[in-house]
């Protein structure tokens, strides 16, 4: 069964979902000490811990980015992004796995 956007917000999915999956893929060829060295760049802070780390990187992967509505959470399967009943999950790529999980 097809679900039609109910409102405005829903209608930003797919902008908002592209961009995380172009910024997703940019990450994925990097070591992790790289994407750990831009993490604290584009937040301003290091973490410690891996409940730390999944929120520096979450703010990091949505540094400037609009999201209209649309939230992120970080979670084992990836980047799950949800609006009310709506959700999906974006998957991340090694180097984000190993560097949340340190």
């Amino acid at each position: 069964m097809t679900i039609r956007p109910r409102d405005l917000t829903d209608l930003y999915l797919s902008p908002v979902a592209i961009e995380l999956d172009r910024r997703l893929d940019e990450l994925s060829p990097l070591p992790v000490e790289e994407l750990e060295r831009r993490v604290a760049l584009s937040t301003d802070r290091e973490a410690y811990g891996p409940t730390a780390r999944a929120e520096l990187f979450m703010q990091s992967l949505s540094h400037l980015m609009p999201l209209h509505g649309w939230e992120l959470d970080y979670e084992p399967r990836g980047v799950r992004v949800r609006h009310g009943d709506h959700s999906l999950v974006l998957g991340v790529p090694d180097c984000v796995r190993e560097y949340v999980g340190r």
